[in-house]
């Protein structure tokens, strides 16, 4: 069914434009902001733990060590050279969200807007139908119009509300991104980097499940159609309503969905680090012996 609604299409197309613009702009100057203290704080490092390694105060190897300061280097570049913005900034504001949506909700994102404007569409020619034969007095039929109005705006906006912040969200994530990476140094504040990388993935799956629940409430609608195109208008009205807000119940499960999702994936992100440097100390006892 065509729309001639475009009104999420196009504030879909605005807000994605200025983070675009924001990111480019903010990024940056996060960078050079935390270049040169993460430089200086990374050399000093470097300086303490391999003296310490010499006078005997630690004990690991020197390729250990070796392997270590390549590990540290490559975190700090990624965090204040234009390596972000290829291995942070585009997978997670652009490529993860479309191939999760694509994959999930079966519409990639730039259909994003499309979507609830055929929504809205169909929730026009829906309270149409219920008025077009109404009389001015005919109180209930123009009651049971604005009710159908309301519950089809309602979904719309609540699930078109969730993606923009969605999207909002991961764009101010990203555009920090290089203070928590570089946090990811050192020990003592690894856990701000996982706790923003956990705040990442939330908002991804977050993105994903809105267009899977949206594209699951359209189906729904689709399924319905032509028994509501073929049912007393009042009847359909009452249906359409139905199914709205079981739509808007859907889209205000989904955060806490996505949280309890996301958690699970931050605890398993640590548990593979953590095994990781498990098996280098495992491996550097064995060296020694």
């Amino acid at each position: 069914m065509e729309t001639k609604y475009t009104v999420f299409t196009q504030a879909y197309g605005t807000v994605g434009g200025r983070l675009d613009g924001f990111l480019g702009e903010t990024v940056g100057n996060v960078i050079a902001q935390v270049a040169g203290p993460l430089r200086l704080a990374l050399v000093l490092y470097v300086i303490l733990y391999g003296f310490a390694i010499l006078r005997g105060a630690i004990n690991e190897p020197l390729m250990d060590f070796a392997v270590r300061s390549i590990k540290l280097t490559i975190i700090y570049l990624l965090a204040t050279t234009q390596a972000y913005s290829h291995f942070v900034t585009d997978p997670i504001f652009h490529t993860l969200p479309d191939a999760l949506a694509e994959a999930v909700g079966g519409a990639p994102t730039q259909d994003a807007g499309g979507s609830f404007d055929r929504f809205i569409g169909q929730t026009a020619w829906m309270a149409d139908r219920i008025t077009e034969q109404a009389e001015p007095w005919e109180l209930m039929d123009w009651l049971m119009a604005t009710a159908v109005w309301i519950s089809g705006a309602l979904a719309a906006a609540l699930g078109f509300g969730i993606v923009l912040v969605a999207k909002v969200a991961l764009a101010l994530l990203i555009a920090l991104g290089p203070i928590f990476i570089g946090l990811a140094l050192f020990e003592a504040t690894r856990r701000w980097f996982f706790g923003w990388l956990s705040q990442a993935v939330n908002y991804l799956i977050l993105f994903a499940l809105i267009f899977a629940v949206f594209q699951l409430v359209l189906a729904m609608v689709a399924d319905q159609w032509e028994t509501l195109q073929a049912q007393d208008a009042m009847a359909a009205g009452f249906a359409f309503i139905a199914l709205s807000l079981l739509g808007s119940i859907f889209f205000l499960q989904t955060p806490t969905l996505a949280a309890g999702i996301a958690g699970g994936a931050s605890l398993g992100i640590r548990d593979f680090f953590g095994a990781g440097s498990i098996a280098t100390r495992a491996v550097s006892g064995r060296w020694r012996r």
